[in-house]
């Protein structure tokens, strides 16, 4: 349970993320869309999901019967079993808002939040769930120790923490979201050429990002599902095998950055390199050696710049990279888990009679983890796609994938949200005595808190006897064309603003004040 508290927690991370990487007139449209998935992936996972999850089923496809967690009673006579499945339920249902929150950010500023609810409850209560089935259930085709009928090439697919199951299957989704919904407005010019767009905090993108780090560890660690003492060597392994992973990532990234952008540093793109590491770390983090967690870093930090390129290159408008870090990353980390897995680790994870080992030890089985973990990602995109579009085209076929271009160019927030989150911009009245001595006064739009600044280059540009005396503020928000509209947040009224005397430059005697109208 304390893991699964710190997965629901990754999901503050995620939106601190999204917050930061858009612009300020999508604040609440975000945050909105996050503690929506929450919600909606949480009741689509109960009432359906969990049966599809962890329902009996000979077919190994989907589960028939435990929707609404009716097979999972709580009385004297099987308490400890209900308590167990309970635990599970709520584990697995974080992990399904996981995979569903990850389409969040990708079609962010242009994908309406009714229609982000629908794709997260689909996502959460009938995609992820029954390819969770598949490698995880007892009975699942591609479970690697699968209770009845006959394993996947006799080995199954490793897939330890969702590499594939969590992640590939949300960055599918968010892959073919993006490229249905299109691009953001001026994302894209003639040429190819991408244009840099707001984002409105880095603060938000680090702190998000490292939130995220942070919940990992719930992730991948509680992923064990016991606490027996034989596996508690296991845990601690898998939590330094996701830590160093994550390094590796951000490393990688801040290298590669350096070499080709003159030595600059974008914060999000190193924590999107951590955040790939992660997610490639989940694949098989309880079967490779520690120092194997450093290879699947350097390794995820390049195909994360790899990636991120090719995005831009098809001109596929990815807000935060989710692609990027989840699909690509998920890919790498099923092939590195069925590269590197270890047989000692597997035999003391499934037991002595599992047969498989990674491809690079050489045993017998070994292109069998590798075929298996092939068929298992075939089988996952086919899967996905088919039901993903099924949804988006259900969606656009009531003109419901995207919102208008006004409503998009004056941000969701304005138009759908309430109003704008933060004044944006405010008008600002100068007034100041010239050389006569007569009163003057001079109005200029800037941004909101920069009054005192413009005070003081003001002053520096005038005659020493012709200085500013005050500065009227009228706060309004800005819309995308430059156009004034009064902020419903405000309310009208006066109030005094003292400056502070490092702010005021060289006023000198002069007194400042900063009105709001």
């Amino acid at each position: 349970m304390y893991c699964a508290t710190l997965v629901f927690a990754m999901s503050i991370g995620f939106a601190l993320l999204e917050v930061g990487s858009v612009s300020i007139r999508n604040t609440k449209s975000v945050l909105v869309k996050n503690v929506l998935d929450l919600c909606a992936s949480g009741v689509a996972y109960y009432a359906v999901g969990y049966g599809l999850a962890w329902g009996a089923g000979e077919d190994g496809f989907a589960g028939r019967d435990g929707f609404g967690m009716r097979s999972a009673k709580f009385d004297s006579a099987n308490h400890a079993t209900a308590a167990g499945a309970h635990a599970n339920a709520f584990f697995s249902a974080c992990f399904a808002a996981t995979s569903a929150t990850i389409v969040s950010g990708a079609v962010a500023e242009r994908f309406p939040f009714q229609s982000y609810a629908v794709l997260s409850s689909v996502v959460a209560g009938v995609i992820f769930p029954i390819v969770s089935h598949w490698a995880w259930a007892e009975n699942g085709w591609a479970n690697p120790v699968r209770g009845g009928g006959r394993v996947l090439f006799d080995v199954g697919v490793l897939d330890y923490a969702g590499s594939g199951v969590v992640h590939v299957t949300g960055g599918l989704c968010a892959l073919w979201a993006v490229y249905v919904v299109g691009a953001r407005a001026g994302r894209f010019s003639h040429g190819r050429r991408a244009n840099d767009m707001p984002q409105q905090n880095p603060v938000y993108q680090v702190i998000g990002g490292m939130l995220m780090w942070y919940g990992w560890f719930g992730f991948n660690c509680g992923s064990v599902r016991t606490l027996a003492e034989e596996h508690l060597i296991t845990v601690a392994r898998v939590g330094l095998v996701t830590a160093l992973s994550g390094c590796l990532g951000g490393i990688t990234v801040v290298c590669i950055d350096m070499y080709r952008d003159r030595s600059r540093v974008r914060p999000a793109r190193m924590i999107n390199g951590i955040l790939t590491a992660l997610v490639s770390s989940s694949g098989g983090a309880a079967f490779v050696e520690i120092g194997v967690s450093l290879v699947i870093g350097v390794v995820a930090g390049v195909l994360y710049v790899w990636a991120s390129d090719f995005m831009v290159r098809k001109k596929l408008d990815d807000v935060v990279d989710a692609v990027a870090v989840h699909f690509f990353g998920g890919i790498w980390g099923i092939v590195a888990s069925a590269l590197f897995s270890a047989p000692k680790f597997l035999k003391h994870f499934y037991g002595d009679s599992y047969k498989g080992c990674g491809l690079l030890y050489g045993c017998s089985h070994g292109g069998a983890v590798f075929g298996a973990a092939l068929v298992f990602l075939l089988a996952l995109c086919a899967w996905v796609s088919v039901t993903a579009l099924a949804v988006l085209a259900v969606l656009k076929y009531f003109n419901a994938l995207r919102v208008s271009a006004d409503r998009e160019c004056n941000g969701l927030d304005r138009s759908m949200h309430g109003g704008s989150s933060y004044t944006e911009f405010q008008t600002t009245i100068f007034r100041f005595k010239d050389k006569s001595g007569s009163e003057s006064q001079m109005e200029m739009r800037v941004r909101a808190g920069d009054a005192a600044r413009f005070a003081m280059v003001l002053s520096e540009i005038m005659e020493t006897d012709a200085k500013p005396t005050s500065v009227a503020t009228s706060r309004r928000s800005s819309t995308s064309d430059g156009s004034l509209t009064p902020s419903p947040s405000q309310s009208p009224g006066r109030s005094s603003a003292p400056l502070l005397p490092g702010d005021l430059g060289s006023l000198g005697e002069a007194k400042l004040t900063i009105t709001e109208e």
